[in-house]
């Protein structure tokens, strides 16, 4: 993989996890999660693990943790697909990635 693209990615995966570390700081907080409806996709993937299986006996705190890994790849991803439309548009931030 190019120096570039290893660039983007790690961006992207730090950014991402920085979001979902800060969502679920405030889930913790608050004792309330789910605010908007799309704004923790994380919760969809514990939804879908609690679903295929229900006999598992989760604690509070690896349902958290499955949230919190759902909520960091999903805004990883949106944020590669951000800084790839702003690579292409040779916008302000497409000089350090192209470089």
């Amino acid at each position: 993989m190019s120096e570039r693209k290893t660039r983007v990615w790690l961006t992207s995966l730090a950014v991402g996890c920085t979001i979902s570390f800060l969502l679920t700081a405030a889930m913790w907080k608050t004792h309330y999660g789910f605010w908007l409806p799309g704004s923790q996709p994380g919760w969809l993937l514990a939804w879908a693990t609690r679903v295929v299986r229900p006999a598992s006996g989760w604690e509070n705190s690896s349902g958290i943790a499955v949230v919190t890994a759902g909520n960091a790849a999903f805004y990883a991803w949106i944020f590669s697909r951000v800084l790839r439309a702003e690579i292409l548009a040779r916008g302000n931030l497409s000089r350090y990635f192209l470089r």
